[in-house]
């Protein structure tokens, strides 16, 4: 019987195979260029346009995310893990191309900071991308990034609304609005929240909340219990804010530091080759 498809793969045994392949052929692009050296060949044009290559194909995800309707062209996962493998074997041929050199000049100091740039951007995205959903699987309600000011801004109507109506019985309720809750609703979260985001703010306040009950009547108690909600709500809209804002932050510098590159790599391809004698 002939070797299993791609779909009989396990994701296991897919991961074997790409990251084999890739060893391979990073092994195979170091002993050509290797070889080159030794004949006094130019074996760093071998490996910068390995290099080169592999940035444009590297491109080639977002051109797959949109060619959805081809189904022949494989699965948006098997490019992802293509993508992932080919991005990690970049690093050794970008350590074969540069050598034990530090890069001098301008553009080749430019450029590799680039690289490094897009290259580590990429390796925290592959970490980020596999955090992000399992924290926010956690949050029962699934919220889109794009309605998340809207969303807030109903939860500190609905908050103000509820306290202006029991002013009329409590004006403990409404101090305690004034001083804690309302900058809490109508204000973002600070820059702190959105780099590490984490449930402190909220735990003060239901606490707070909870002390204050034993100065409440029943029916003021109840009000202050769907304060608490409104908190907690709340609260999960920020969450969800700053960890999908932080995969939209990721992905624009990516991707824009990724057009970049190619495009100062192309005119360092185009310098090397004129100043090398290869045009």
């Amino acid at each position: 019987m002939a070797g299993k498809s791609q779909k009989q793969f396990s994701f296991f045994e897919r991961r074997i195979v790409f990251a084999m392949a890739a060893l391979g052929a990073t092994v195979l692009v170091a002993l050509w260029v290797w070889l080159q050296n030794g004949k006094l060949q130019h074996g760093s044009f071998t490996s910068g346009y390995v290099l080169l290559g592999s940035l444009f194909f590297l491109t080639m995800l977002g051109m797959r995310k949109r060619l959805t309707f081809i189904p022949a062209i494989g699965s948006a996962s098997f490019w992802m893990q293509l993508h992932i493998y080919v991005g990690l074997a970049s690093f050794a041929i970008f350590a074969i191309h540069v050598g034990p050199r530090i890069p001098d000049g301008g553009l080749e100091i430019f450029l590799a900071a680039l690289y490094l740039v897009v290259a580590f951007s990429g390796v925290y995205g592959l970490y980020v991308t596999r955090l992000v959903p399992r924290k926010l699987s956690a949050i029962n309600e699934e919220v889109i990034f794009e309605r998340i000011p809207s969303m807030r801004n109903q939860i500190a109507l609905a908050a103000r609304e509820m306290v202006l109506e029991a002013c009329a019985n409590s004006e403990v309720l409404a101090k305690f609005y004034v001083r804690r809750l309302a900058a809490y609703f109508e204000r973002p979260r600070s820059l702190a929240y959105a780099i590490n985001p984490t449930g402190r703010t909220r735990r003060q306040l239901i606490g707070e909340i909870e002390e204050l009950d034993r100065f409440l009547a029943e029916d003021q108690r109840s009000v202050s219990r769907k304060l608490a909600v409104l908190i907690r709500k709340k609260d999960d809209l920020d969450f969800h804010q700053a960890m999908q804002g932080r995969l939209k932050v990721w992905l624009f510098v990516h991707i824009g530091m990724t057009y970049s590159l190619l495009l100062v790599a192309i005119v360092h391809g185009i310098l090397a080759h004129a100043f090398g004698g290869g045009l």
